[in-house]
């Protein structure tokens, strides 16, 4: 009897399971460094990462009551840890700074990330390609307002105000526009000797491509890998057997079948119900084929069409 879920799986599934995981690693490392104007490296700060852990974590929890898939063996498991952090980096780096814009956007990523895609039953927490076009859309606004820090300008953006805009006296500098979204260096997280922007800029662009690119990569590969898993268990069957598996129920029935993320005494057990079940279905078409065929030529052209179709369906049916 072999040992469950003590050994890494094989394969391309697995590989590229694992180098998404590295994908994921490595942008949220980018994603926490900035750069100075002296060229030396500095954190981001815990303050934002801690408020992406609690949101992935509402967002795991949500996703997970809505499935019953579990991770099967270690390579699945840190696949699932590695999603969990890789939303957490990535809600971290998007977040603006403090304030009402951040408890808005809070709110937004958790009911966002709260929906499980419906094709994508792989353990962890999932993200669609329109969330990761959520999640650069904040990204943006936040690289915006990081730059305006970056440049002494602690608001948003300025607007004039007609007419009194246009009157060239000192006095009247404080009512000439209308500061919005103001903000402090504290809350961005800017190191003391200021920020350079443009290398802080390739750090985040960079680290936000690697963790988006590394989550939906992950996504894919995990559902892949439990096809292999599945596919794996079906061969333990003889040969002959196996491939008759396989074509009652085929691979791209799996996921509706809800074969992912059984375990392998559930997984043997629904495998065995589901060829009963397809295999007395064919059986009971079969018959009533042979019965449609017996019966004399129906009046009608509809009853006719339908008696031709089932002759036609049970003379291509193999050992008919």
């Amino acid at each position: 009897m072999k040992p469950i879920g003590l050994e890494f799986p094989s394969g391309p599934a697995a590989i590229h399971l694992a180098l998404s995981c590295a994908a994921i690693a490595l942008g949220g490392l980018l994603l926490g460094y900035q750069v100075d104007s002296t060229g030396a490296f500095s954190g981001t700060g815990y303050t934002t990462l801690g408020i992406g852990a609690v949101v992935a974590l509402a967002a795991t929890i949500l996703q997970a009551s809505r499935t019953s898939t579990l991770p099967r063996d270690p390579l699945a498991a840190l696949a699932a840890l590695c999603g969990f952090c890789g939303i957490a980096f990535l809600v971290s780096a998007v977040l603006a700074p403090g304030g009402t814009w951040m408890f808005f956007e809070v709110i937004l990523l958790v009911v966002l990330l709260s929906r499980r895609h419906a094709k994508n039953d792989a353990p962890g927490p999932d993200v669609t390609p329109k969330i990761v076009g959520v999640l650069f859309a904040m990204l943006c606004f936040r690289l915006w307002i990081t730059y305006q820090g970056s440049e002494n300008r602690w608001q948003v953006m300025s607007l004039p105000v007609p007419v009194l805009s246009w009157i060239p006296f000192d006095f009247l500098k404080p009512v000439q526009s209308i500061e919005l979204g103001e903000f402090t260096p504290q809350e961005l997280g800017l190191p003391r000797a200021g920020l350079d922007f443009p290398a802080s800029l390739a750090l985040w662009a960079s680290g936000f491509g690697l963790c988006a690119a590394g989550l939906l990569w992950r996504s894919r590969s995990a559902i892949e890998h439990e096809n292999d898993r599945i596919h794996s268990t079906i061969q333990e069957l003889p040969p002959d057997m196996a491939r008759a598996v396989e074509l009652i129920l085929p691979e791209e029935q799996w996921h509706e079948l809800r074969l992912h993320g059984l375990s392998e005494r559930m997984l043997k057990k629904r495998l065995s119900a589901l060829v009963g079940e397809r295999v007395r279905e064919k059986t009971n078409l079969a018959a009533a084929i042979d019965t449609a065929k017996r019966q004399a030529r129906l009046e009608g052209e509809f009853a006719g069409e339908i008696q031709d179709a089932l002759a036609e369906r049970r003379q291509i049916e193999p050992g008919s």
